[in-house]
């Protein structure tokens, strides 16, 4: 395997870390080091920008005095790598023995070997922005405007090494693209789709585009009404894992096991309980082939495997990585993650517990008849506040976008849809289950339709309402300037 002459100075210092962390009193040490490279896109209100990013660094974890310690940096000098051993090692001198803290992983086979696509890692900038180019369409229907689009390439190498014999270099590839679009039928509304993949040629620009216009088109002209009550909600896939955050975010976290260890979730010393309907079951899954969290290692070294979390509705297990699965008396499932799909890097934080890709595996029912089977009700395609929800008890108060539905038929959009309650009540009324399925970028999820939830709908002030309606008689007149264009 070629290496580049970075990745060379990278796994020269980690190796004169890892020496050197001995002489200093290291019981036991890890290094992890990252050159990574990505090109980014975007273009916004006309104006493109585009950038090279190199990234590349190092980051130690020491046990010593069962405690552990952690620091980084990005140079390659001896004086400085030895400064950043030090720096961990005084870390971990500062904190209170921990007798629960063990060694680190030793080596093992991994159980999937990911396949890594080599023409992404030879790919000229002017092939990518090519692909890029197919998301701009500029003859687009009426009361239609373009807002942004964006694309990513990513292509690095990782290296993890530690005192017990794990070594590990392993090359990673991907990109992505995205655009999104403003209707102003009606009071404004946007929608954005983005798409990425492992592979070259796996990602089509134009289709890309078709999506996102017609997803904003089917948000366009939206309603308020006034409603409050309990009425069945259909979740679809953006809905559960959306690229802005979907409301089965709040689930993973509450699957934890530094959660469940703490009792920091409702799910603590529930396994092998029933928590769902037994048509439901949860998988995270670090071996698709073309998911780009995609990995045969953790974070740790653990080689990663396919999770069924929950089967059937019973809870199974947690995510794990090493020290929790032993504060817990369980195995690792491989469950350690560095960095995001979206940022975060990976060298400035230690390994912290993580999904991967989420799959819901499908049911027997169909969209179309969880519409049927609905009398008065609504389908959120986004929600809002999700952060602010309580990652303890799993307890939200949410508002989105979607769709009223009556008699069982979508009548027309609508903004402004209040959901609350629980994520395990939630799970507990999932009716039904779609034999659709939906891929994004770390999910295949189908549609889930909730039997109840609260729900609270509210009119748009009257002024707001007359002032959009003003706004458009004057920009339908010529008299002024669409300002949301």
């Amino acid at each position: 395997m070629v290496k580049d002459e970075i990745s060379e100075k990278i796994e020269k210092a980690l190796n004169y870390g890892l020496e050197y962390s001995k002489k200093a009193g290291a019981e036991y040490s890890e290094a992890f080091g990252l050159n990574q490279r990505a090109f980014n896109f975007q273009l916004e209100k006309n104006l493109p920008k585009h950038n090279i990013g190199i990234l590349h660094g190092m980051s130690f974890r020491v046990i010593t005095n069962n405690a552990l310690g952690f620091a980084y940096t990005s140079s390659f000098n001896e004086v400085d790598i030895k400064h950043t051993v030090d720096s961990a090692i005084q870390n971990a001198k500062t904190k209170k023995p921990d007798p629960d803290l063990k060694e680190f992983p030793t080596p093992a086979k991994s159980l999937s070997e990911l396949s890594v696509d080599e023409k992404l890692f030879n790919i000229s900038n002017e092939e990518v922005a090519s692909v890029f180019e197919d998301l701009i369409l500029e003859d687009l229907p009426k009361n239609l405007f373009f807002l942004q689009a964006m694309g990513t390439l990513g292509t690095g190498s990782s290296f993890l090494k530690n005192s017990q014999g794990i070594d590990i270099h392993d090359r990673d590839a991907g990109y992505g693209g995205g655009v999104g679009f403003l209707s102003v039928h009606g009071f404004p509304n946007y929608d954005f789709h983005f798409e990425g993949s492992r592979n070259w040629g796996n990602i089509d620009g134009v289709a890309i585009r078709n999506i996102a216009i017609d997803k904003t088109l089917k948000l366009a002209k939206p309603r308020t009404l006034s409603l409050a009550g309990k009425y069945p909600i259909i979740i679809p896939p953006d809905g559960s894992y959306g690229l802005m955050g979907g409301l089965f975010t709040i689930l993973n976290t509450l699957l934890r096991g530094d959660k469940a260890f703490r009792g920091e979730t409702p799910y603590s010393d529930r396994i092998g309980e029933l928590i769902a309907p037994d048509n439901f079951s949860l998988i995270d899954n670090p071996h698709h082939p073309d998911m780009i969290p995609s990995a045969s290692y953790d974070g740790e070294g653990i080689p990663t495997q396919e999770t069924a979390l929950i089967d059937k509705g019973v809870l199974q297990t947690y995510y794990l990585d090493t020290y929790y699965a032993g504060k817990l008396n369980m195995e690792s499932n491989g469950k350690s993650t560095r960095g995001g799909i979206f940022g975060g890097n990976p060298v400035k934080s230690p390994p912290s517990i993580g999904s991967y890709s989420t799959v819901i595996e499908p049911g027997d029912s169909s969209l179309d008849e969880m519409l049927a089977e609905t009398r008065e009700g609504f389908m959120l395609k986004n929600f809002i506040g999700i952060h602010m929800s309580d990652f303890s008890s799993g307890r939200f108060s949410v508002t989105g976008g979607g769709w009223y539905i009556k008699n069982g038929e979508i009548q027309f959009p609508v903004q402004d849809i209040t959901i609350s309650g629980t994520i395990p009540q939630l799970l507990k009324d999932i009716e039904l289950i779609s034999k659709e399925r939906k891929k994004g970028l770390n999910n295949e999820v189908p549609y889930l339709r909730v039997s109840s939830l609260d729900v609270t709908v509210k009119k748009m002030d009257f002024k707001i309402r007359f002032g959009v309606k003003i706004l458009k008689l004057l920009v339908n007149l010529g008299l002024m300037k669409n300002p949301f264009a």
